[in-house]
């Protein structure tokens, strides 16, 4: 559904690495083989507000958080703060809120942690699988319309 979804856009790409692994892995291992396959490029992990209310809970949390640079993707409604992290990743943290795409630099050596206010949709996947599971009308209106016929077609959460 990923590759679907951004097919139209020449600089996405979809890793299938997780998916050829054995196991599954921890996010901090396909970080480290994600660096190691891409480097020197610029990796960006995106994450929604509620992964980064958890972050804590993660396996190898604070090394994952150092690895790469992060962008915290808000919604409305929800708050992001970052009491729940050490002072050492607040310092990392780069608040980009009400901020224009046009004047944002990212730079530096040091890999930093992006909040952006950026959004494109008001709901969460957690929300789309409970109207599709619950027969809600216009659920289909939350993702694009190929995903959508993609759910259609396989009975996805239903």
């Amino acid at each position: 559904m990923l590759a679907l979804a951004t097919a139209d856009d020449p600089a996405l790409s979809v890793s299938t690495m997780e998916l050829e692994m054995p196991e599954r892995p921890y996010t901090v291992e396909t970080l480290g083989r994600l660096l190691k396959k891409l480097k020197p490029m610029d990796i960006f992990f995106v994450m929604g507000a509620d992964s980064w209310a958890d972050i804590c809970t993660w396996h190898e949390w604070e090394r994952v958080l150092t690895m790469t640079n992060h962008i915290v993707v808000t919604r409305p409604g929800y708050s992001v703060d970052a009491h729940h992290v050490t002072e050492n990743i607040r310092e990392r943290i780069v608040d980009l809120r009400g901020e224009s795409a046009q004047n944002v630099r990212v730079s530096g050596i040091e890999t930093k942690i992006y909040i952006s206010d950026a959004v494109i949709s008001n709901t969460s996947a957690s929300r789309i699988r409970t109207r599709i599971k619950e027969r809600s009308a216009g659920w289909r209106n939350d993702m694009p319309e190929v995903v959508a016929n993609y759910v259609e077609k396989y009975e996805l959460y239903t």
